[in-house]
């Protein structure tokens, strides 16, 4: 972490439609917590700008997004500007590298959409909205920003993929405009890259699975080659996946098991492919996690049970040990651990 910049978690709640912001001890991993602003919303995924003095709030439990400045010193919150696309339940939402254009998936409202980015951080005029079908849960682009992919959860259950030109912020479909999951139970909901860029790993809310693609950087393509459990042989399958993460060392990759509550460890072997190496219990409904950009804790709330878990994380072998647990507020949704 570069000099001066501290590790911070923030915590989105749905139930209390708040943003918590926490500080991050350097040496034991816990948080504290610095400051509770309004959500203006049931706010749900967050996304820092670029200049990290904004933040984007989708309200997961509304049609409404929101910008914020943000006062790196207090770390309170002022909201700039709230705007309703009429499209319900808004899963991710994302910016561009440049800070021009913010990205979102819709689940109950299905597909997409594009809003410019104002200079004072306002969430714009609508620059595109695309319908891909019910059940978008999240939205990524690759590291060149030349591609958008979107994964979607049963019964549409297909990832999206995209062509991006981040000159005007349009999207068009690449070919072929999308990947087709292993079976019809699988339900793509959330995906990383590989710290090489070469790799799309999706987590599977149906299948209760992870499935590895190799991602061509011409084409801007995913082709499945592996196909893997998050679940234990012996485990429950009734409950569903919710997130992943590949870990800033690039090593390993986690996911998140609602039902089962538990993280998955997966390491990344030289071809990109995973090799599972333990299950860790979290509080219960795990929905979000995120690792600080030191990669030596992981932070993850359990949405029912209004707590969220630290981790330290062996930096040989990636296994999780539990440090610490407090509590956060009502339905914690994302988590996710920036350096200010």
């Amino acid at each position: 972490m570069a000099s001066g910049e501290n590790a911070t978690i923030f915590v989105s709640l749905t139930g209390d439609e708040s943003i918590k912001l926490f500080d991050i001890d350097s040496e034991s991993g816990a948080p504290t917590l610095r400051a509770t602003s309004s959500a203006h919303g049931p706010t749900g995924p967050l996304f820092l700008h670029p200049n990290k003095d904004k933040l984007f709030a989708a309200h997961v439990g509304s049609t409404t997004l929101a910008s914020f400045d943000l006062d790196r010193e207090s770390g309170e919150l002022a909201l700039i500007n709230k705007i309703d696309t009429g499209l319900s339940t808004p899963a991710q939402t994302i910016t561009d590298s440049a800070g021009r254009f913010l990205l979102t998936a819709y689940y109950s409202g299905g597909g997409l959409t594009v809003h410019r980015i104002g200079e004072d951080g306002s969430i714009g005029d609508l620059v595109q909205r695309i319908d891909t079908g019910i059940k978008a849960h999240c939205i990524q682009l690759d590291a060149s920003e030349r591609f958008a992919f979107v994964p979607h959860v049963c019964p549409t259950n297909k990832t999206s993929q995209f062509r991006f030109d981040a000159e005007n912020g349009q999207l068009k479909p690449n070919e072929p405009p999308e990947v087709t999951p292993p079976d019809d139970n699988t339900g793509p909901r959330h995906l990383c890259f590989s710290n090489d860029g070469d790799v799309a790993y999706i987590v599977n809310e149906q299948g209760n699975t992870v499935t590895a693609h190799r991602f061509d950087e011409e084409s801007g393509t995913l082709t499945i080659f592996q196909h893997l459990d998050s679940l234990p042989p012996d485990a429950d399958r009734s409950g569903h996946t919710a997130h992943i993460e590949i870990h800033p060392s690039g090593k390993w990759v986690y996911a998140s098991n609602r039902g089962h509550d538990s993280i998955v460890g997966y390491h990344v072997d030289a071809d990109g492919s995973l090799s599972p190496f333990g299950h860790f219990p979290v509080p219960s409904s795990p929905r979000s996690f995120n690792a600080e950009p030191s990669g030596r804790f992981l932070y993850c709330a359990g949405e029912s049970a209004g707590r969220m878990v630290t981790f330290s994380v062996d930096q040989k072998s990636g296994e999780l040990q539990r440090v610490g647990e407090c509590e956060v507020g009502k339905s914690p949704f994302w988590v996710m651990a920036v350096t200010l």
